[in-house]
Order: structure tokens, then sequence, then C-alpha cells
């Protein structure tokens, strides 16, 4: 299930460092702020009452320190993400926050556009992983029917791909789809990618299709689509390193570098997002459904 408004708690011993954190966050629409803490105990017992979706907690405390309250609560399971705010900057400090399970450390005194940019990478991970939470679902119920029938109906086999790489239900999957059907006219003649946008868009109109024939429109709609199918697969990647399957698409559909390029911004590491190759990615889409 998708949030519609991220529940943000907020613990710090000092008020009014809490009544910064609490405006910015109202300020700036990053959702709403469910409760705050000055202390360890009592922000430890909230978080596993509430359980929040993002923490903004300071690293020094009275009682529970924030890493002691960040490791237990990441040991009992729950999927809260904790962003650590402090004077601390010690490498062996900062260290520990991290591998207690933080997923950024912001130093004091608050920065607002630092904090609402941290805030807002945080939240795009959690929609992120709840997409993939749906894709999963979804996939598991394919699964049992390809189960059922011994196989994928070859016809839906597009269909299956795309769904497992997130972008089934964008409007650039649907431009993918027809050129997949046209490639061998495409391959044919060798279209580069500006003749490809000028063939989908010449098709939609001899169709009399109600989707935008707009050359800009078309490419824009195929590279958000692809963008979402990297982000995607480099999510899934950083959640099981080890699937085959999503290694396989990965290094099919994109450059390697470029997806690692990818799960380095979902991490926080780099401010660089992977690129994607259109061209690429439709011939490695048709390679695997001529497999």
């Amino acid at each position: 299930m998708f949030i519609l408004e991220f529940r943000i708690m907020v613990v710090d011993d000092d008020k009014a460092v809490r009544r910064i954190l609490s405006g910015i966050v109202e300020n700036y629409h990053l959702g709403e702020v469910v409760a705050e803490a000055e202390d360890g105990d009592e922000a430890f017992g909230k978080i596993l009452l509430l359980k929040p979706d993002i923490v903004l907690i300071d690293l020094l405390l009275p009682g529970k320190d924030g890493v002691e309250i960040v490791k237990e609560v990441k040991e009992r399971g729950l999927n809260t993400y904790f962003i650590m705010i402090s004077q601390v900057e010690t490498k062996s400090m900062v260290g520990k926050a991290y591998e207690s399970g933080i997923e950024f450390f912001i130093k004091k005194p608050i920065n607002v556009i630092e904090t609402v940019k941290v805030i807002s990478k945080i939240e795009e991970l959690i929609k992120m992983r709840n997409t993939l939470d749906k894709i999963k679902e979804t996939m598991a119920i394919v699964d049992n029917k390809k189960i059922e029938q011994g196989k994928c109906p070859s016809t839906k086999k597009i269909d299956y791909i795309l769904a497992d790489i997130g972008i089934l239900a964008e409007t650039g999957a649907e431009d993918i789809k027809t050129l997949i059907e046209n490639y061998d006219f495409i391959k044919r003649n060798n279209l580069g990618m500006q003749e490809i946008y000028q063939f989908l868009s010449d098709y939609y109109e001899k169709m009399g299709s109600k989707k935008s024939s707009d050359l800009k429109a078309i490419e824009m709609r195929m590279r958000r689509a692809i963008s979402k199918a990297l982000s995607t697969l480099a999510m899934q990647s950083i959640e099981n390193y080890d699937n085959e399957q999503l290694l396989r698409y990965a290094n099919i559909l994109f450059e390697y570098k470029e997806v690692k390029k990818e799960m380095d911004f979902l991490r926080g590491k780099s401010k660089e997002r992977g690129k994607v190759n259109v061209k690429k990615f439709l011939e490695g889409l048709l390679l695997i459904l001529n497999e």
C-alpha cells in the first residue's frame, strides 16, 4: 500500500531544535510530524508504538543514545528510516551511526536546504521500495499462474518483462511495445533514434491514436519509462545483489557502469544518476524476448 503522507518523528533534547525540524517538515510539506521526544527512552517507546516512516534523531540523548535506538529498532524489523542530526563529527561516531542503520547523517547547525533535500531523498527511497513491494506481489501472482499453466503465454511475454522491471503501467511502455512489434522494419532500415521517434509519430497519426505524436513527447515518455526501469533494477539489486534475473536484465538492458551509478545515487553516495541508452534498451529487450 502506498503512503499518502509520510509520518515523521523528531527526537532531540533541545526544544528549539525540535521546533526548527518540525517547522521544516510542515513548511515544506514533507509530511506530518506525529510525535516528538526529548530523551532516548521516550523516543524508543514512541517509535515502537507509532512506527513512523522517518525519524530525525540526535546522536547524543539522555538515556539511550541515537545509535542504540537505531540499532534496536532495526533489530526488531521495523521499516523506519533514520536521519541522524548531530554536532558530533568524528569519523568513528559517524561510522557507528551508519553501521547501526541510519540512512543519512546531517551536521548541526541545521541547514534548511540540506535537511529538505535529505528528507525528500528518503521519501523517494520509500516510494521506490513501496513500488518494488507492489511489483513483487504482482509477480508472485504471475509466477503462480505460470506454474498452473506450465509457461507464460507468449503474447504476454513483453507485458511480463515490463512488469518485472516496474514500467508496465508507464505511458512510455506502449511506445516501447509498439517499437518492439515493428523492430524488424527498424533494424532492416537501420533507423537512428530520431528516425525511430519519427516512425512512432507517423504510426500514431496513421492509426488515429490519441497518444501525442509530438517527437519530443514520444522521446520524453520513453526516456521516463526506461529511467524508471533503471531505478527499479538498481534498487532491487541493492535489496538482493545475488538475484541472477535482476543482474541479467540490468546487464542486457543497460550499461553496467550506469546501473552502478544509479545504485550509488539511491544509496546517497553520489549526486549523479545513471544514464539510459534507448536503443540499447530496445535491442536488449528484443534479445530477452527472443530467448
